[in-house]
């Protein structure tokens, strides 16, 4: 890319936020599935418990498709990864909608699967790539490309089972598999990497002479501080889960009517994309320990309401639990994608996020090891349970504070260093042109 002034990076880095989000919020349609789960059920002749699981399988699949898609990045592109986003996409909606009726085994398959992987391979791209765009308010940029991905069920999702009833079901969701994968080829045709200096032009106080980012020599998967951040992340996201899955059935449980239970999914999805924008605010205004210890006392809040829902019949309690689960389980993505990049730096980022929202996987399983010990329909245990991991994971925030204290002195360290032997080297330079 040609030499780019200060005040065109602003502009271009606005429009590619502005059509990355736009893309986002259609991959977001991953966090819909607890709309389309009755009329999946419904209309495809399958069973709730079955269909149930597809969720999970979605999930774990996104979180491959994302250590895939940093791959392949690698190797063939931005623009060619987000195609091979748009067709993963296409295959595995469309693929649902045309053969999806009466098999499992092709919803496990198209939407499950090839959903996953498609949703995981474009985000993971759309991310790593706009993040580097913004070197000085990565907590803002995450921010907003998490709210298009948040709001993604609220806005297509509501729309799209309010169209169900009138085209059918199999029919909107070819139609979802066809606009989604023409909105992400016309990003792939636009969206670009950053100029090599973009570091120095847009937050100059954290470049070195030589450009060195003296966290790019970590690998998080050799480094301590990763695994206590994950223990944080995949506690919230399996709390997150457990709501996300099944808030429509949940809030019927606890006395609300179907129309206002699909509502209430919508809400929680909206909540899901502000917490995006929110948390991001206060992550570039404090420090990732502080927004980890905000994010793990929502999730603590919000066990802590659902669990009053289920116990004394308060059904209100239900909707502010739902809300503060959909909030905690927003912040977890903008977190992990600051932290990847702050921590490990620039040079791998598009792998090392990948890495950090692999806690999903686990988060997944989390969800399905506890609702299988406890009996999934025994909604106050699972949420009895997911209350005493909230705990833990607010009290994980103390280790990785002392960790992150220890990795920041260092990082500072060797940015000194390089200073110090930039400096060293140019000084003779300067003499000797003096002379």
């Amino acid at each position: 890319m040609p030499d780019l002034t200060v005040g065109q990076i602003k502009s271009k880095r606005m429009l590619y936020l502005a059509l990355s989000t736009l893309t986002l919020l259609f991959l977001g349609l991953i966090y819909a599935f607890s709309m389309f789960a009755g009329p999946i059920c419904t209309t495809f002749g399958l069973e709730k418990a079955a269909v149930g699981l597809t969720f999970n399988i979605m999930m774990i699949t996104f979180c491959v498709g994302a250590v895939i898609g940093s791959q392949i990045e690698a190797k063939i592109g931005v623009r060619n990864t987000l195609f091979v986003a748009a067709a993963l996409f296409f295959c595995g909606f469309a693929g649902t909608g045309l053969f999806g009726n009466g098999s499992i085994t092709v919803v496990y398959l198209c939407y499950g699967v090839l959903g996953g992987l498609g949703v995981g391979v474009g985000y993971n791209s759309v991310i790593a790539t706009t993040n580097v765009w913004f070197p000085d308010k990565v907590g803002f940029s995450s921010g907003v490309l998490m709210m298009g991905f948040g709001l993604g069920s609220l806005i297509l999702g509501t729309l799209s089972v309010n169209l169900a009833p009138t085209l059918g079901l199999g029919t909107v969701f070819a139609a979802i598999g066809v606009i989604t994968a023409l909105v992400v080829v016309v990003l792939a045709c636009t969206l670009r990497r950053p100029p090599a200096n973009i570091v120095a032009l847009m937050a100059p106080e954290k470049a070195t002479a030589s450009g060195y980012d003296p966290g790019e020599q970590d690998t998080p998967l050799k480094s301590s501080t990763f695994y206590v951040y994950w223990v944080w992340a995949i506690i919230v996201i399996a709390i997150g889960l457990a709501t996300i899955g099944n808030c429509a059935s949940d809030a019927q449980a606890v006395g609300f009517d179907a129309g206002f239970a699909t509502l209430l999914v919508g809400l929680v999805s909206t909540c899901n994309g502000l917490a995006r924008v929110l948390i991001g605010i206060i992550y570039d205004k404090t420090n990732v320990k502080v927004t980890m210890l905000v994010d793990g006392l929502i999730a603590v809040a919000a066990c802590a309401c659902i669990i009053g829902a289920f116990t004394t019949g308060i059904s209100v309690l239900y909707v502010v639990g739902a809300f503060c689960c959909g909030f905690c389980y927003g912040g977890v993505p903008v977190v992990a994608s600051a932290f990847a990049r702050q921590r490990y730096g620039a040079k791998k980022y598009p792998l090392n996020l990948s890495l950090a929202n692999f806690a999903i996987v686990f988060g997944s399983i989390l969800n399905i090891v506890v609702q299988g010990a406890v009996g999934g329909d025994n909604r106050l245990a699972v949420f009895m349970v997911m209350g005493v991991l909230s705990l833990v994971a607010a009290a994980d925030v103390l280790p990785f504070s002392k960790k992150w204290n220890s990795d920041m002195k260092m990082l500072e360290g060797r940015k000194a260093k390089a200073s110090g032997s930039s400096a060293d080297v140019e000084a003779p330079e300067a003499a000797a042109a003096a002379s």
